[in-house]
């Protein structure tokens, strides 16, 4: 199947936001540790859960060519899709909380004593 302009962007897109993500996470130099001083927790749940989920769900957009004649691929689909949905709208738009482990280990105290998530701090 021939990919069309859409799902090339998709493919793309979803790359050039995991790579952020990952890049953020590991939070080497003070350009990748930037989002930790967002004014609010909405920056942080931004940088966190949404930008990774948008771009997992765009990467799977990007791959549907590929699905219909790979198995393999639309079982990741099966896995990947609702952890993109859950990122993007559980832990990102409807704030509910998240979880200790989901937090780099570089930010969990900086983020624990700014937004009063105490049982971080122990």
């Amino acid at each position: 199947m021939d990919p069309s302009p859409l799902t090339v962007s998709a493919l793309v897109l979803g790359l050039l936001l995991l790579a952020l993500a990952v890049w953020e996470r590991a939070g080497r130099g003070a350009q990748a540790r930037a989002w930790l001083r967002a004014p609010r927790e909405s920056g942080i749940r931004r940088a966190m859960f949404v930008f990774p989920g948008i771009g997992v769900l765009s990467l799977l957009v990007g791959l549907s060519p590929w699905m219909e004649g790979t198995p393999l691929l639309g079982l990741l689909a099966l896995v990947l899709a609702p952890l993109g949905l859950w990122l993007v709208f559980g832990w990102g738009a409807l704030a509910l909380p998240y979880p200790r482990w989901s937090v780099p280990g570089w930010a969990r105290e900086t983020i624990g004593a700014r937004f009063g998530k105490e049982r971080w701090t122990r």
